[in-house]
């Protein structure tokens, strides 16, 4: 790879990133949920129950931000906070079955974002495009290994 291409990789990603996060927020703008809060219960939905603590590293938030956006996610019948059967002091969140009902009804969405975002390519370049995220997702990852982005969503 050029030098001069260098730059134009991050600015690539971020950018198809921060278009697809627009064209989803547009597209599910009518359940009036916002990114973070999206992304709150994508990873609820991944892993089942997390502490606010886990959850705030995994959405990369601090955990006082984390905390108001669940006290909302509450409020709004979609998250419900249970005590830590390990930590009688901490609590777990999980999605409610209104969450779980309302990505059920936002798939089709999302699903209709990607397709936009891959139209035109094949078959084969859509699986070495993903194959090439990941490889550059786990090189970049402390932990070297990348996280499954199809069972996010």
């Amino acid at each position: 790879m050029e030098h001069s291409e260098l730059p134009t990789l991050g600015y690539l990603i971020h950018d198809v990133a921060r278009l697809l996060k627009r064209r989803f927020a547009e597209n599910t703008r009518e359940y009036g949920l916002t990114m973070p809060q999206w992304r709150v219960l994508a990873q609820l939905k991944h892993a089942g129950e997390l502490s606010q603590v886990t959850l705030a590293n995994l959405v990369e938030s601090d955990p006082m931000t984390v905390s108001r956006m669940i006290e909302r996610l509450e409020g709004t019948g979609l998250v419900n906070r249970i005590s830590d059967p390990q930590d009688s002091r901490a609590k777990l969140v999980r999605l409610t079955d209104a969450a779980r009902d309302l990505f059920e009804e936002i798939k089709p969405s999302g699903l209709a974002v990607y397709e936009e975002a891959l139209k035109g390519l094949s078959a084969a370049e859509r699986k070495a495009l993903f194959a090439a995220l990941k490889r550059i997702q786990a090189n970049m990852s402390p932990e070297g290994a990348p996280q499954k982005e199809e069972e996010l969503t």
